[in-house]
């Protein structure tokens, strides 16, 4: 029985090692590095509600294309009237090889002024045009700004998720930590949490509508809501297409001075 008892505890033991037996900087790569196609393209519809229910509609088209490690991306806001023709670019980086983290470029168009301006590091944190997800929220945060720890598992949607945490290296951040449900299966986020610096709860991320379109993972619908403020942010996503031809004219800073994407 005694012998029994033991062999029972190891093999435990050991199912409890295959659970967590790769860290949690190698699952935080995986997400990170999740296919996404050499190009793709979507139109989205961000619905904004404030705490009083009251709710506003915008319409975005994005292009991404890959050039070696740089990852360009482009959005433009085709509707209402008053955000129509705004227009955000980004390249990302890899992380320098020493780990160091190679921030990456980015410019805001705003037609009412004719002006781009370029946004720094430390304003990826803030908000997007008004919605509730930040810059790097829609862009692709670098690996090399958090550390990363696994806490715990638990099922959420009817996956089996690992329960990672991103903390900010950068104390300054006004995200200090990100926890996100990540898919065991396939290294999709299904759900997040977002702590300010003083370590509150500030915004909530929901996932849904997840599926592969032309053998590419999309999450085609996301809700961001601020717990602090009442607002929240839905994003769903439309017309995705891939690794399809895109004109490297797209990403240029002159393209959205030129207002030629629509």
């Amino acid at each position: 029985m005694k012998k029994t008892s033991i062999a029972f505890c190891a093999v435990m033991i050991a199912a409890f090692g295959l659970a967590f037996s790769q860290s949690a900087a190698e699952i935080a790569k995986k997400v990170h590095d999740l296919p996404e196609g050499n190009t793709s393209s979507a139109t989205a519809v961000l619905t904004l509600i404030d705490k009083n229910g009251k709710s506003r509609t915008r319409e975005v088209a994005s292009w991404m294309k890959k050039e070696g490690e740089i990852k360009k991306e482009v959005m433009v806001f085709r509707t209402p009237k008053d955000v129509a023709g705004v227009s955000y670019l980004s390249f990302d980086y890899p992380d320098n090889s020493d780990g160091s983290v190679k921030d990456s470029d980015s410019w805001l168009y705003l037609p009412a002024m004719k002006k781009v301006r370029r946004v720094s590091g430390s304003n990826k944190d803030d908000d997007f045009q008004g919605t509730d997800f930040t810059y790097d929220d829609i862009g692709d945060r670098s690996l090399g700004k958090d550390t990363f720890a696994i806490l715990g598992e638990e099922t959420v949607n009817g996956a089996s998720c690992w329960i990672l945490e991103y903390k900010a290296k950068d104390t300054s951040a006004k995200i200090s930590r990100r926890v996100l449900w990540i898919d065991k299966s396939n290294y999709v986020v299904q759900k997040g949490e977002h702590y300010d610096r003083s370590g509150n709860l500030k915004k909530k991320l929901f996932c849904e509508n997840i599926s592969k379109i032309d053998g590419y993972w999309v999450i085609q619908k996301m809700t961001m809501e601020n717990i602090q403020t009442g607002h929240k942010t839905i994003y769903e996503s439309k017309d995705n297409k891939f690794d399809i031809p895109i004109e490297p004219s797209y990403f240029t800073v002159s393209a959205l001075e030129r207002e030629i994407l629509k």
